[in-house]
């Protein structure tokens, strides 16, 4: 019974700092699938630490027959994020490489950050999110 009214008495007090709390939604359209075959994998990343190493949150699927397709993050909190996009055509689970090492199947980044030399920095690739939902859109032309 302690527990309970515990419980209850928690609640309670938490529930104004939870009442202010906003969490955003975040929508990622990924357009220009070519060819529209394979799988898309959406990572959501929220640290330069974290960047490309450990996704925040992450989200794949079939995209046979389409040529934009819509992933969305539920509650995010306030905060910088940057976004990748790979494409799998083959869904083979591997990030091919085309000839030399080039031209393989497509990636990009939030903010079409370059990464003609390597990756992009989590600066050129970040974005903000704040109370309000938020939508991006990432190419793969």
């Amino acid at each position: 019974m302690k527990s309970s009214r515990f419980a209850l008495l928690a609640t309670l007090l938490f529930l104004p700092a939870l009442a202010h709390a906003q969490l955003a939604k975040l929508t990622v359209v990924v357009s220009g699938i070519a060819p529209a075959t394979g799988t898309i994998e959406v990572s959501v990343f929220n640290s330069a630490e974290t960047f490309m190493q450990k996704p925040l949150l992450q989200q794949s699927r079939k995209v046979d027959g389409l040529a934009e397709t819509r992933f969305e993050f539920a509650a995010l909190p306030e905060g910088d994020y940057a976004v990748v996009v790979g494409h799998d055509a083959n869904a083979n689970g591997v990030r091919d490489a085309g000839f030399l090492g080039f031209g393989g199947e497509s990636y990009a980044y939030s903010n079409d950050a370059s990464s003609w030399l390597g990756r992009p920095p989590f600066t050129d690739a970040s974005f903000s999110v704040g109370k309000e939902d938020v939508e991006i859109l990432i190419g793969l032309e």
